[in-house]
């Protein structure tokens, strides 16, 4: 069965992906028709290919914390640490 269920997650992704893509074709097309302000514009893609996906990150995980729902920003359980903590708290 096909998964076609737009989810914040997706929604946020390909929100990303969208913005990154149409600030590498806006750098490209200012450095050919002004060159002037290419090595500005580069350092700005350099930054956004970095922040950007770091905010979207932070976004999921905030939703995952509000609604409860597990997601891909969502920090593993770890089962045998849980039952160190209580053998130690038995002591």
């Amino acid at each position: 069965m096909e998964n076609n269920k737009w989810t914040p997650k997706r929604i946020c992704a390909i929100l990303v992906i969208i913005f990154l893509v149409f600030i590498y074709v806006a750098t490209l097309v200012v450095a050919i028709v002004w060159p002037g302000n290419g090595a500005k514009l580069f350092a700005m893609c350099l930054f956004a290919t970095v922040v950007v996906p770091i905010v979207a990150y932070i976004y999921i995980w905030i939703y995952s914390k509000i609604t409860g729902k597990r997601t891909i920003a969502s920090v593993p359980e770890v089962q045998g640490a849980q039952d160190e903590v209580s053998e130690e708290e038995e002591s």
